[in-house]
């Protein structure tokens, strides 16, 4: 039998007594959960972990009622996370614990609910079968520990891989469209796509609290929101085709808390990870290649603290010797926004791979373009990747020659040039194959096309005085070179310009009115 008493006494596993009023009170198995109405889904002798997130700047009611609902389930403890929404635990929960005589612990922030999870079920498998006939059976120990050791590795495929096994179903990560981004993992169940899209867009307006259940057939699909503040990034969606056992209803829900933690870790990580990356993309940008070097070393040691293992080549912030390229992307800042979480979450998930190496990115222009440095061939590999490509096809792209890491304005100049010229949404323009930049690709051609039309007046429907403006252009008035383009006598040209001139209203020796004819002609005759 394992106590709470137990799990303070024992110093690897890093918990604090914040009050123990029922010490020798036995745990049966660890439940990580951030719901705010668990108790339905205890069975009673579990050791509740939470962060708390759902009860940040809650009222002291709240707390007593969430207390209240673990001691009537029989909960033989409550750990709270502090360092994520609590600096320290409350003295609203403490208070609420010592009127309901439960045992609170607090769990420092250095201290994982994987590694607490994994240990305790090591120590109720040494616990021996006795704690199977009071408590957690054989099954709940090995689907917990069998979790655990997925959670261990922070990696969503993991522990979906686990639940698959678990669930002897079908289990996949879900898109708010429905799309799958992690999986499926296990037995197929056949034609489901259209069912959990649903399910999704049924429950999506319930944030993080909507969940749904559909019966088809002899199968069960329940869908639950991932995350735990903010809009859902994705779904859980689990397929059963029996009634789930307790060790499978564990399982679900302790693999559900698991991808909620991970999930919010992942944006807090991804928040601290753009500031940098953007911050050493400016600097590089505008010529400071040492201050920008600098905060892309910080970037990658950020970086490798999510690995598992440092990689043998450097992720980002490679030195002056390399050659880059530029990727300038244009869209709403919908694709803008979730391009730029898809390179971080690409960044880490590689571990090192080529495709992650020397990566920088920022986003510009009011959210509405993205710059993009990495090393010359590489980079260009992200624009097939299916990570990128769903928010890549939203956008114009235009890509940069090779340049050395002094040059990169210089680069960044060209990538903006060919996107900005670029005609096809999710077609990469590359600048050896775009030829020298116009200034006509700065214009929208439909409002160009309206200019044209209002600066040419009735000029636009003569085709003798379009012909004779065009050749007077491309002549710069030359009276002779003119009338051999035309095939008339010179002496008539002068004429035949002072037609043109009173057509147009202006005067067409002006510089400046020139090249306003010229916008005109080329887009009136596109």
């Amino acid at each position: 039998m394992v106590l709470v008493s137990d799990l303070v006494d024992r110093a690897e596993l890093g918990v604090r007594a914040v009050l123990l009023p029922a010490p020798s009170a036995a745990v049966t198995w660890v439940v990580a959960t951030e719901l705010l109405q668990p108790a339905s889904y205890l069975e009673g002798g579990e050791l509740v972990l939470t962060t708390g997130l759902v009860m940040a700047d809650t009222e002291a009611g709240t707390w007593r009622q969430y207390v209240a609902s673990l001691v009537e389930a029989g909960v033989a403890a409550l750990g709270l996370g502090t360092g994520i929404a609590f600096d320290a635990v409350p003295d609203d929960l403490r208070e609420a614990c010592r009127v309901g005589g439960l045992n609170l612990l607090e769990v420092p922030l250095d201290v994982s609910f994987a590694s607490i999870s994994r240990d305790v079920g090591a120590m109720l498998q040494a616990a021996g079968p006795a704690v199977g006939a009071e408590g957690a059976g054989d099954e709940e120990i090995l689907v917990l520990q069998q979790l655990t050791r997925a959670a261990a590795k922070d990696n969503q495929s993991a522990i979906m891989r686990a639940l698959a096994s678990i669930l002897r179903g079908e289990v996949s990560l879900r898109d708010a469209a429905g799309r799958t981004v992690v999986g499926p993992f296990g037995p197929a169940a056949p034609q489901i796509d259209d069912e959990v899209a649903e399910c999704i867009a049924r429950i999506r307006p319930g944030g993080m609290r909507g969940a749904g259940a559909v019966d088809l057939g002899d199968m069960r699909l329940v869908v639950r929101p991932v995350g735990m503040t903010g809009e859902p990034e994705s779904y859980l969606a689990t397929v059963q085709w029996e009634t789930l056992t307790r060790a499978q209803a564990l399982g679900v829900d302790l693999a559900w808390s698991f991808l909620n933690l991970i999930a919010e870790s992942s944006k807090a990580f991804t928040g601290w990870l753009l500031q940098l990356v953007g911050a050493s993309t400016g600097h590089l940008l505008a010529g400071e290649v040492a201050q920008g070097m600098a905060l892309a070393d910080q970037a990658r040691v950020l970086v490798l603290t999510r690995l598992p293992s440092p990689p043998r080549r450097s992720m980002i912030g490679p030195d002056g010797g390399h050659q880059w390229r530029v990727i300038c992307l244009e869209g709403d800042s919908a694709a803008v926004a979730g391009l730029s979480t898809a390179l971080a979450r690409l960044l880490v998930e590689e571990r090192g791979a080529p495709v992650g190496e020397r990566l920088l990115w920022r986003t510009d222009r009011g959210g509405g373009r993205l710059t993009v440095l990495g090393e010359a061939e590489r980079v260009l590999g992200l624009l097939k990747d299916s990570r990128v490509t769903p928010w890549a096809g939203r956008m114009r792209i235009g890509v940069s020659g090779r340049a050395g890491v002094a040059d990169l304005p210089r680069a960044a100049q060209q990538a903006l040039s060919v996107c900005t010229g670029a005609r096809r949404l999710g077609q990469a323009v590359r600048w050896e194959a775009s030829g020298l930049p116009s200034v006509t690709d700065l214009l929208d051609e439909d409002r160009a096309r309206a200019f044209a039309r209002t600066r040419l007046g009735s000029v636009a429907d003569r085709p003798d005085l379009l012909e004779l403006l065009e050749v007077y252009l491309s002549e710069a008035g030359a009276v002779q070179r003119i009338a051999e383009r035309l095939g008339v006598h010179r002496n008539s040209v002068p004429a035949r310009l002072v037609r043109l001139r009173r057509a147009l209203g202006v005067d067409i020796e002006d510089a400046e009115q020139r090249a306003n004819l010229w916008f005109a002609l080329h887009f009136l005759t596109k």
